[in-house]
């Protein structure tokens, strides 16, 4: 009897733990659950800083006028905070990103003068699209508009800063060129001088001068030609020899 009572004892001690053993377990699995929740607030806390600070980039250029989701605005201005620090940390290294070099054609190409506080300023066509790094259509698209509207809108006359605004859909080389050019104008919340519509599907740029209402709107022809390489760089070149009325139209409202 006593040879089963030893037998039984024993199975009693292996194969059925007290239950004080199960405690730790019950606490691991109650700090395992509190790890979670507080991992799911973080993320929450994360998300809805990222949101907000999406929404003050919009700094750099006036905040876009757009039937688009908020959401989508506010990635497009991330992604061109991005775009920005990323080149004007490689122009004060004196390198460049993509390793462009314009043609003996386009180092002709005329520059960009305007009155700025009374100042002249002189934008070369390199100065311009090195602001994105690379010969692309949307760059290319950005001096194509100044190069034509200007002269339209001022005749004669050297065209003025704080006289024009400028309204372009989305498209991250053609931001950064205009952010450069307009730099000093483009802080304005109210989008005065700077308008970035994220409603346009077209590929067009306006030029309006404010002090007369007369405004000049450059359409191009479509083209899905993206990146930074010597496909791109061709398209955008085709983009500077657009000719009237053949590879780009003109609309010009007078008020």
């Amino acid at each position: 009897m006593n040879k089963y009572l030893l037998h039984i004892l024993l199975c009693s001690t292996f194969l059925c733990p007290p239950l004080v053993q199960a405690q730790p377990q019950d606490n691991l699995s109650f700090i395992q659950q509190k790890q979670q929740e507080m991992i799911q607030a973080n993320r929450a806390k994360n998300m809805t800083a990222k949101t907000q600070m999406n929404t003050q980039l919009a700094g750099p250029l006036a905040e876009p006028k757009s039937s688009a989701a908020p959401g989508q605005d506010s990635e497009y201005m991330f992604r061109f905070k991005m775009r920005k620090m990323m080149q004007e940390k490689m122009r004060q290294s004196g390198q460049s990103l993509w390793g462009w070099d314009p043609t003996a054609w386009q180092k002709t190409l005329a520059p960009i003068v305007v009155q700025d506080k009374g100042a002249i300023k002189s934008y070369s066509f390199t100065d311009l699209i090195e602001a994105d790094g690379y010969l692309c259509p949307g760059s290319a698209r950005a001096y194509k508009a100044l190069q034509v509207a200007l002269p339209i809108l001022y005749k004669d006359s050297t065209p003025v800063k704080g006289d024009f605004k400028i309204i372009h859909g989305p498209a991250l080389c053609t931001s950064l060129v205009y952010d450069f050019f307009m730099e000093g104008y483009t802080d304005k919340t109210d989008k005065t001088f700077l308008e970035l519509d994220s409603s346009l599907k077209q590929k067009l740029i306006s030029i309006e001068r404010l002090s007369t209402g007369k405004k000049v709107t450059v359409v191009f022809p479509p083209s899905n030609v993206r990146g930074h390489d010597q496909v791109a760089a061709e398209a955008g070149d085709a983009i500077l020899h657009a000719q009237e009325g053949k590879d780009m139209h003109i609309l010009i409202e007078e008020r």
